[in-house]
């Protein structure tokens, strides 16, 4: 089936003005996370789920909840900005307050890959897309990482404002043992935020391609590097926000990303503890699946 992301948290340690997500308000109880998580298991073979933002280190749950998951049996994937590896982080979007200090090695015990955000080389060009994170405080994330023997996934966003800097991300991946893989994700100008800070940030598919060539050629011999255009993950995700919202993005029916797709609307699924919600959630598989890859 399509890859699920659950979005654990409501809140982030982070302002991301090109972020894709729609955030929920409240945080549907971890009991009905699970139960949701068990039926598409049982429905659609799921065996992997990516727990995403808002950040889920904010959800003060989040190991109970990442026990329940790897306890059904799911390969987890958790992507976080990692501040509340580093100590207690205070909220900065979708919130306030502050989130305690969630210990790393809980984390690496039950996630088989914990994605890490790395933007930019520097502080000005890694806070053009995610602020209030410094690039020292995210190698700092790494090398706790590191001491706790986790799987670690550094996840770059290239855009207008990073495009040249691809080289000197690389640099920063040497030296961490947990580094296995660096994803790199051509900017989707989809969701509130990605659409209406669009123009600052969007590139082509010849300008993200060459960027992933030079990831390629750059990057730790030990360290896969794997590109994801946005083309390449329309019809690819299926997406639970922290209130246990169903949705996917609004997205054509053609396989080639069209201006159309560059929007902030989304198709409503359900909530998931709507009695019929895996029938509903069938019905958008099926849409799916006659769209060509």
């Amino acid at each position: 089936m399509r890859s699920v992301i659950l979005s654990a948290g409501k809140s982030c340690f982070t302002v991301c003005p090109g972020c894709y997500n729609h955030f929920g308000r409240t945080v549907v109880d971890t009991p009905r996370v699970l139960g949701f998580a068990a039926g598409l298991c049982d429905r659609f073979g799921l065996d992997k789920i990516t727990v995403g933002g808002g950040d889920p280190l904010s959800r003060p749950d989040i190991i109970p909840l990442l026990t329940g998951l790897h306890g059904l049996g799911l390969r987890i994937h958790l992507d976080t900005v990692g501040t509340a590896f580093l100590g207690s982080a205070r909220i900065r979007f979708m919130g306030s307050g502050v989130a305690e200090r969630v210990p790393p090695g809980e984390v690496a015990a039950v996630a088989d890959l914990v994605g890490i955000p790395l933007d930019g080389s520097t502080d000005a060009v890694q806070q053009r897309f995610r602020r209030h994170v410094t690039v020292s405080s995210q190698l700092a994330v790494l090398s706790l990482l590191d001491g706790v023997g986790a799987r670690v996934c550094v996840n770059t966003v290239v855009h207008a404002g990073n495009l040249a800097d691809v080289v000197g991300i690389a640099r920063l991946l040497e030296g961490h043992p947990c580094i296995k893989e660096w994803q790199l994700f051509q900017f989707m100008p989809i969701g509130p935020l990605g659409h209406r800070n669009r123009e600052r940030y969007r590139i082509g598919g010849d300008d993200f391609r060459r960027a992933a060539d030079l990831a390629l050629a750059r990057a730790p011999e030990e360290v896969t590097v794997t590109a994801k255009s946005a083309g390449g993950r329309k019809h690819r995700y299926l997406l639970i926000d922290s209130a246990g919202l169903v949705w996917a993005p609004e997205q054509s029916r053609t396989p080639s990303w069209q201006n159309e797709d560059a929007n902030d609307r989304r198709d409503v699924v359900g909530v998931l503890t709507d009695p019929d919600i895996l029938d509903r959630v069938a019905r958008l598989e099926d849409v799916g699946q006659r769209v060509p890859a």
